[in-house]
């Protein structure tokens, strides 16, 4: 069974044997987590910091249950190549500077990881100089920051998706694709926060190669903001589309509402961290003029995925959210990356992982991205575009997936 991917080594066993096991081990996911005892010597470990606590408790709580659902239902599947995994988890509470003591703490242990999910951006540049230097295991995490797709600053991290530039590059070549012979009038809305800032600069770039006109570029403080006088800017401008970036759930909705009411005839979109169902539904018929990227099919769409069907199986959940989606997705890149090192009869140190990411071309992820997904610059860079739906509180697809060269 060397021959074929663990995703599809895992999707391949019968949903009926492995509910059984996968929820048992859903139901005992406390045992598999230690920061003591000594570990067998056929596991291999996996480290990681969560926001269990602090601004993104909710996501975080969310996050960690995916990732420790992907470890439980392949534990149960057989683990990887026979080998079960362990996790060493601990809450950061998205503090970056704890953040970096959990993984050196993790790396100090006799435990030591083979890869590590961080929390953030923060965590990401702040462990890269030691990582490089001294850890060399494989890292991902949440972000999705531009800066991590140089390879030559960041050789062991990855994303489990496109980066913010490549998720702003697709929401414009969408907009060009879309433009029906016009100049789109596109604005640009950020936080004064380094997550708001990271695309700017790409996104200019990007719209004056594709034909596009930037009409206005606004940045504001990520929360607490009186947004009348934004509005106003937007009013004058007149832009056919609004990109929200840097941004959760705060303040752009109410710009949302205050450019509508004031009559801005645009379509706002967004990015990968405020395009979660749950913050749709809340928007009633705002939703109807709302559309974003994101990487992944969601919960629902699981017709053409046998992973959303094998995550359906495993939790009994009506609906998962996209942080879970997207920890178990990175799950699943960590195991792959260990299946195809171990295949090759090499040791599990971060060249031979990063390596076997790099390999990770025309990948099929079991229909979670709905095309063979090829990695490039420590990133996967394809999406789809989604448009809210008031009627039904969902994101609808109204693009085809889009990769960027």
């Amino acid at each position: 069974m060397t021959d074929i991917s663990l995703s599809q080594r895992i999707l391949r066993i019968s949903r009926r044997a492995a509910l059984g096991c996968a929820l048992a081990a859903t139901l005992g996911f406390a045992a598999s987590v230690s920061t003591g005892a000594a570990h067998a010597d056929d596991e291999i470990v996996w480290g990681a910091s969560m926001p269990l606590t602090g601004p993104f408790a909710k996501a975080g709580v969310l996050g960690e249950k995916g990732l420790r659902a992907f470890i439980g239902y392949t534990n149960a599947t057989g683990g990887i190549n026979g080998r079960q995994i362990k996790l060493i988890a601990e809450d950061s509470g998205y503090v970056p500077d704890k953040a970096l003591a959990i993984f050196k703490q993790v790396m100090a242990s006799d435990e030591k990881a083979v890869v590590f999910y961080g929390d953030s951006t923060g965590f990401s540049k702040l462990v890269a100089p030691e990582l490089n230097d001294r850890y060399k295991i494989l890292v991902g995490g949440t972000s999705f920051a531009t800066d991590l797709t140089d390879e030559a600053a960041h050789p062991f991290q990855f994303m489990p998706g496109p980066s913010y530039a490549d998720q702003i590059g697709i929401l414009l070549k969408y907009i060009s694709d879309n433009a029906g012979g016009k100049t789109p009038r596109v604005a640009l809305f950020y936080s004064n926060t380094e997550f708001g800032r990271d695309p700017i600069a790409s996104a200019r770039a990007t719209a004056a190669k594709l034909g596009i006109e930037i009409v206005e570029e606004i940045e504001t403080k990520p929360a607490g903001v009186d947004v009348a006088p934004e509005v106003i800017k937007l009013r004058r401008a007149k832009p056919d589309y609004v990109i929200f970036h840097g941004f959760v759930t705060s303040v752009w909705p109410e710009v949302m509402k205050q450019s509508l009411q004031s009559g801005v005839k645009a379509m706002f979109m967004g990015t990968f961290w405020a395009m979660e169902p749950a913050i749709i539904k809340k928007m009633g018929p705002l939703a109807d003029h709302y559309m974003g990227v994101f990487p992944y099919r969601y919960y629902w769409d699981q017709a053409e995925s046998s992973t959303l069907q094998t995550m359906a199986a495993v939790t009994k959940a009506p609906y998962l959210p996209t942080y879970f989606v997207q920890t178990w997705f990175s799950g699943m890149i960590f195991a792959e990356t260990i299946k195809r090192t171990l295949d090759a009869g090499k040791p599990l140190t971060g060249e031979n992982l990063k390596a076997a990411f790099n390999s990770l071309q025309n990948w099929d992820t079991g229909g979670l991205i709905g095309v063979p997904v090829s990695v490039r610059n420590n990133s996967i860079p394809v999406g789809r575009i989604y448009k809210g739906n008031s009627a039904t509180g969902s994101l609808d697809a109204v693009s085809d997936w889009i990769v960027l060269e």
